[in-house]
C-alpha cells in the first residue's frame, strides 16, 4: 500500500514538473509568442484606424458646429451692419443739417415765442397763436419752427391773437433756392403740399437736396430751411423745371411756434 502511495506521489509530481515547464519556456509559450506577434500588426493597424475614425468624427462634429456658429455670426454681423448703417446716415444727415444751420444763423432775428392755441385740423393749412397787436405781430410777418424751418406767415391779426397761413397754403410763395446756391425758384403752396417752381431748363436740382428761403423777394429773410427736395420733374414741353418738396415739419406735431418780428 505504501508502495503504491509512493507511484501515485512520483507520478503526479512528474506531470506538475512538466506542466510548469511546458507553461514557462516549452512549446505553450512559443506558441502564445507567436500568435502574439503574429496579431500585433493587425493590432497597430485597428489601432490606428480606431484613431483616425475618432479623429474624423471629432472634426466633423466641430466642422458643423462651426460652420452653425459663422452662420450665426454672420446672420448677427448683417443685422449689426444694417444698424450701423442706418445710424452712420442718420448722423450724417444730422451733422449735414449742423452745418448748414450753423453757416445760415449767422443772421439773428428778433423773435417771439407764441402757443397755438387752434387748429385747422380738416386741411392743416393755418392755425391761430396767442400773440397779436399788443405783442407787436403785424400781418406778413414770417413765423418759423425751431431750427429756422419754415412755417407760414402771420395773415390776420387781433389785439391778443393771430391766424397763420402755413406754407402749404395756396397762396403762399417764397423765393427760394438750392442750399448749394446754384438752383433758384420759387416755393409755392399747393393745398396739401409744397412744389419748387420756376427753375430754369438748364438746372436741376439734386434729389434730397435742402431748400432756403433766398430773400430775394424781401417778404422772407435768407437761409430759413423750407424742405428737401424729393421728386425733379423736367418736361420737354414746359418751360420751366420743377421738383416736389418734402416739407421738414409736419405742423402737427408741435405745440409753440417762432414769430419773426424784424
Amino acid at each position: 500500500m505504501t508502495k503504491h502511495k509512493s507511484v501515485l506521489f512520483f507520478v503526479l509530481f512528474l506531470v506538475s514538473v512538466v506542466i510548469i515547464f511546458f507553461n514557462q519556456s516549452g512549446p505553450v509559450l512559443l506558441f502564445k509568442n507567436y500568435i502574439a506577434v503574429t496579431l500585433r500588426p493587425f493590432e497597430i493597424i485597428f489601432s490606428q484606424m480606431g484613431n483616425k475614425f475618432m479623429f474624423w468624427q471629432n472634426a466633423f462634429f466641430s466642422v458643423r458646429i462651426l460652420k452653425e456658429s459663422n452662420v450665426k455670426l454672420a446672420t448677427e454681423n448683417l443685422e449689426l451692419y444694417g444698424k450701423l448703417a442706418k445710424l452712420s446716415q442718420i448722423e450724417e444727415e444730422n451733422k449735414l443739417l449742423k452745418e448748414k444751420l450753423n453757416l445760415y444763423n449767422k443772421n439773428f432775428w428778433d423773435t417771439s415765442l407764441a402757443s397755438i392755441i387752434g387748429r385747422d385740423f380738416e386741411n392743416n393749412r393755418s392755425f391761430v397763436i396767442d400773440k397779436g397787436v399788443n405783442d407787436g405781430i403785424a400781418v406778413g410777418m414770417p413765423v418759423i419752427f425751431k431750427g429756422e424751418v419754415v412755417v407760414g406767415k402771420i395773415s390776420d391779426v387781433n389785439y391778443n391773437t393771430s391766424k397763420v397761413k402755413t406754407i402749404i397754403d395756396v397762396s403762399s410763395k417764397i423765393a427760394a433756392v438750392s442750399f448749394t446756391g446754384n438752383v433758384s425758384g420759387l416755393v409755392r403752396g399747393l393745398g396739401s403740399d409744397i412744389i419748387f417752381d420756376l427753375i430754369a431748363k438748364n438746372k436741376k436740382p439734386e434729389i434730397g437736396d435742402l431748400i432756403i428761403s433766398s430773400g430775394t423777394d424781401g417778404l422772407w429773410p435768407r437761409g430759413l430751411l423750407i424742405g428737401k427736395v424729393k421728386q425733379v420733374k423736367s418736361e420737354d414741353s414746359q418751360v420751366f423745371n420743377t421738383a416736389d418738396i418734402e416739407l421738414l415739419a409736419d405742423f402737427r406735431d408741435f405745440d409753440n411756434v417762432f414769430v419773426i418780428l424784424k
